[in-house]
């Protein structure tokens, strides 16, 4: 029997967690895979029309955390379908596509030809499926290799539901996670410091890549991030991060914080006790800090996130539960 995903409702629109883990448990990523693979995700996003909002490749899995906005692909001209589709196909794979929608007569035949295309746009599952097989048809090729890459099916938890989401702010929840993701490569001591990592969203946006610079914005939200340069945004994120790095046990109210939200380094204990370091004097309840009230949710959001790489099944109570949204 296959395992159930973790609160999954790939179909809906939302901000989700993703994780999925390499078969065995087996290293197969260096740096050429990971260039690979990040194309593919960046290619996937776009065709999908999701948001990329951090990630993170480590040796033997990956994850993501991807926000999927509300997507009307039937609104989309043809040629708007057709230039999302050259992010995922090769030239002549694309050049047999168009070649076929050129020789439809009708504007309605056109459209039933790209209606499969369109129906897999907005949709978390078909994203990584296809990314998954993507790769793993460029891995088995690369590597005189045959069959399955990945452990099962892919893990995912809805962070948030907000269908109409605008990127106001997409909670502390989200950077919780984003946290988690960022330091996982300093948790693995892959790296000393997370700008470190070329493979992370953090570290990728460290060193001007555009995708992982617009993640921290739709991290942060508009209001936060408003008349603040790139520099100044990945300022504040990194301040979040090095708070982070500690080990410790005891939180705010009593509550056992994970070290590293589940390993030896992550959200830390300054932080869940809501006393900023940073020169700006910040306040529990600043962005990056969090409240008494937020450091349960802190604890148990780490043990979920490492439940996620482990592999277990989580409950679809466990956001409402812990004060989540």
């Amino acid at each position: 029997m296959r395992r159930p995903r973790a609160l999954a409702e790939p179909g809906r629109p939302g901000l989700y967690h993703v994780c999925s883990r390499v078969v065995d448990r087996r290293v197969i990523f260096g740096d050429r895979e990971r260039r690979v693979f990040m194309r593919m995700i960046k290619g996937g996003a776009a065709f999908a029309g999701v948001d990329l909002v951090s990630w993170c490749l480590m040796g033997n899995h990956f994850h993501v955390l991807v926000r999927v906005p509300v997507v009307y692909a039937e609104d989309l001209s043809d040629e708007e379908v057709l230039a999302r589709m050259e992010s995922i196909y090769t030239e002549p794979r694309m050049r047999h596509f168009r070649g076929i929608w050129e020789r439809i007569g009708s504007i309605h035949g056109r459209k039933e030809f790209l209606a499969p295309f369109r129906a897999r746009m907005g949709n978390l599952s078909d994203f990584v499926k296809t990314l998954k097989q993507r790769f793993t048809q460029w891995f088995n090729r690369h590597n005189n290799r045959e069959g399955t890459l990945w452990e099962g099916r892919f893990h995912s938890v809805m962070l948030s539901h907000n269908e109409e989401s605008d990127g106001q702010d997409l909670g502390v929840l989200a950077r919780f996670v984003a946290g988690y993701i960022d330091l996982n490569p300093v948790r693995a001591k892959v790296v000393g410091d997370t700008v470190e990592s070329d493979w992370s969203g953090f570290g990728a946006a460290s060193r001007g890549d555009l995708e992982g610079l617009a993640g921290l914005r739709l991290l942060w939200g508009t209001k936060a991030t408003r008349g603040l340069n790139d520099a100044a945004v990945l300022r504040m994120h990194g301040e979040m991060l090095a708070k982070a790095r500690f080990i410790g046990r005891k939180g705010a109210a009593g509550h056992e914080v994970e070290e590293a939200v589940g390993g030896d380094s992550g959200l830390g204990v300054e932080m869940a006790r809501g006393r900023g370091t940073s020169s700006g004097g910040e306040k529990p309840g600043s962005p990056g800090v969090c409240t008494e009230a937020e450091a349960g949710l802190l604890s148990r959001m780490g043990q979920r996130c490492d439940a996620l790489t482990k592999g277990y099944s989580l409950g679809r109570r466990w956001v409402v539960e812990q004060g989540g949204p």
